[in-house]
């Protein structure tokens, strides 16, 4: 089925992680022009040498640094983006950042980090964006969650809540700008196999699999086609407001 995304704007933040990279990696395969956002130099390399070494062409991928921890930073990449290349057609939500302790053992900065980054973050990206989705009468906006906003929260309390605000953010700003032709869903991942759960995994051994009707671990590219299918109109142009679980089954 054809997606649809040939030359539209694709803004992803949390790019240069193994989730985000794929997304990048998909829609440029797709045709789209992918806007990364990253706060490391170093990662931003690697992240194009991993784009360029799985067939994407880096003619359509334009990086632009942001700490997605200061909301001055956030609007100034906006701004410029916007003035460079006059609209965003995709948001694509998928920053991250997650401290698996105990909350009574957190510090003061883990917690903020993981609100900010979890939940204040994709606001003030979504914030920024729509006011030009508005302008342009339509745009899609994806935002990647977790299955610990509903289930699994020990260890998590602060990054599952806010996962879970923001589920709660996407399905409320959805009704609010459904009028204006933008659709907003969430993507909700199970356990996917990437560096940054491998911990999760080696404590966890087969139990996880037991729990997952599909015995087996999610990967980045289940992830990303969930997205991809719900940021085109061809193949969900009447869902929104959705959070679609990738997650082999978790909750059955």
């Amino acid at each position: 089925m054809y997606l649809n995304f040939n030359h539209k704007y694709v803004l992803v933040t949390g790019a240069t992680g193994e989730i985000g990279r794929q997304i990048c990696l998909d829609f440029i395969l797709e045709g789209a022009l992918v806007i990364p956002l990253y706060r490391n130099d170093c990662k931003k390399e690697k992240f194009l040498n991993w784009l360029k070494e799985n067939g994407a062409n880096l003619d359509s991928v334009f990086p632009y640094k942001a700490d997605l921890t200061k909301r001055d930073d956030i609007k100034s990449a906006i701004n410029r983006i916007l003035k460079e290349h006059n609209k965003i057609d995709v948001l694509v939500n998928c920053a991250g950042y997650a401290v698996e302790m105990p909350f009574l053992m957190l510090e003061d900065n883990q917690i903020d980090d993981q609100i900010n980054i979890n939940y204040l973050a994709p606001m003030i990206v979504m914030k920024e964006v729509l006011r030009s989705m508005f302008i342009n009468k339509g745009g899609n906006i994806v935002n990647i969650s977790s299955a610990t906003a509903t289930k699994f929260g020990r260890g998590v309390s602060v990054y599952g809540s806010a996962k879970a605000g923001l589920e709660r953010f996407t399905k409320i700003i959805a009704q609010e700008v459904g009028k204006k032709g933008i659709r907003v869903n969430s993507v909700s991942p199970g356990v996917i196999d990437t560096d940054m759960s491998q911990d999760l995994i080696a404590r966890g051994k087969n139990n996880i699999k037991e729990f997952t009707a599909l015995r087996k671990y999610g990967t980045p590219i289940d992830v990303s086609k969930a997205v991809l299918f719900l940021a085109s109109d061809d193949t969900a142009g009447f869902i929104t407001g959705h959070v679609l679980n990738v997650d082999g089954g978790i909750f059955l």
